[in-house]
């Protein structure tokens, strides 16, 4: 058995490693770029950027479940307007929450239960000049979702996580409303999917996977009409 070495790694390092992995990316006409690439990156005209420096915050935009999510709330955008409320349930860096704003959803919170987490979203607000566009809170699935009815609804956190608030996700969607999940492994798809309809029977389900991911989005029928 070979020995393990053993170095000691200064606060910098560890503090900046995610550095190495966060590259800019885009869908549509929509750009997620790290802030340190500010003055390089050469932006399409008419086009839109967020810069992001996630921190020790989750939510580059390179990991699959968060793009998952992120194409669905341009294509809701696209297809339906951005008059609704978008409300992003463990929002980490925040990346969610800032690009319903910079789509032009006039009404945007986001919540998570880590601190560092909701600290990380803010700067990365007043980084692309939306202080005060998106509302901020720490809070976990309980708290942040109570008395909520959002017309988008984003939980890019996990399987078991999701699956145990079902009844708390669903209940927080409004009338004609879209509720996304995310955080799901393609393998563990059909077992939310099934856990989901038993929460919310007669509303339509889709899903896509990507790589060894995958997300559910469930549409709330309009009880007030057509």
């Amino acid at each position: 058995m070979v020995e393990p070495a053993w170095r000691e790694i200064a606060d910098a390092d560890w503090r900046d490693s995610y550095k190495a992995h966060f590259h800019a990316w885009r869908f549509g006409s929509l750009h997620w770029v790290p802030v340190w690439e500010r003055e390089k990156y050469r932006l399409p005209p008419g086009e839109a950027v967020l810069w992001l420096d996630p921190g020790l915050a989750f939510g580059t935009g390179n990991h699959e479940t968060t793009r998952l999510c992120v194409e669905r709330l341009v294509k809701l955008a696209e297809t339906r307007g951005t008059s609704g409320r978008v409300v992003d349930a463990g929002c980490g860096s925040g990346i969610l929450a800032l690009s319903a704003a910079l789509l032009g959803f006039r009404s945007v919170a986001g919540f998570d239960n880590d601190p560092e987490a909701i600290r990380v979203s803010e700067e990365n607000a007043i980084l692309n000049r939306l202080a005060g566009r998106v509302q901020f809170m720490i809070g976990d699935l309980v708290a942040g979702l109570s008395g909520l009815q959002a017309d988008v609804l984003l939980a890019n956190i996990q399987a078991d996580v999701l699956l145990r608030f079902a009844g708390k996700l669903v209940g927080a969607v409004a009338p004609g409303g879209t509720l996304v999940l995310s955080g799901i492994l393609a393998e563990e798809r059909m077992k939310v999917w099934a856990g989901f309809e038993m929460a919310a029977p007669g509303w339509k389900f889709d899903s896509r996977v990507m790589g060894e991911w995958s997300d559910v989005q469930l549409v709330r029928g309009n009880e007030y009409g057509p």
